[in-house]
């Protein structure tokens, strides 16, 4: 009969290596592939075309640039938003006026009742904390002016003033 204990079977797990040195060769590796990295990117020559302006872009551009006295604009209607039932203020209000040329007036004019549906839709959808943050009025003006320019005809719409804002 054959003994146990005379077997050589080994049930052990061979000896893991130290966390430690695991851990540095991972390092290691990592800052080596971000070092390769930068690499390629500061040795590797420029490909790409340069962008060429739009005809929009010109055209928007081209309605800049003229003088002050084609600019002209047009104010909307206070609007008045009753905000969340969590918010600390009740309401907005806030007074709106759009820059454009004299050319654009009646266009523009014409589409006030537009203008008053697309603001009401978002300042309602606007968080009363987003109103309150010191930068809020930059980027609130962008919206603004971005979902303007999407209802008017193309380059109509050069900016928008915020001349009242107040919450209550």
């Amino acid at each position: 009969m054959i003994d146990i204990d005379d077997l050589d079977i080994e049930d052990e797990d061979p000896p893991k290596p130290p966390l430690m040195k695991t851990l540095a060769f991972s390092l290691l590796g990592a800052l080596g592939l971000g070092v390769v990295a930068a690499g390629v990117v500061f040795f590797l020559p420029e490909t790409g075309d340069k962008c060429e302006p739009s005809a929009v872009a010109e055209q928007h551009n081209e309605k800049k640039t003229k003088s002050y006295e084609d600019i002209a604009f047009v104010n909307l209607d206070p609007l008045v938003i009753t905000l969340g039932p969590n918010a600390k203020s009740e309401y907005l209000k806030i007074s709106i006026s759009l820059e454009t040329t004299h050319d654009d007036v009646k266009t523009l004019e014409h589409l006030r009742p537009k203008f008053r549906d697309v603001l009401n839709t978002y300042l309602r959808a606007v968080d009363e904390s987003d109103l309150v943050e010191p930068p809020a009025m930059t980027r609130l003006r962008a919206q603004i002016l971005r979902r303007l320019q999407v209802v008017a005809p193309s380059g109509a719409v050069a900016n928008v003033l915020i001349t009242e804002f107040v919450l209550n």
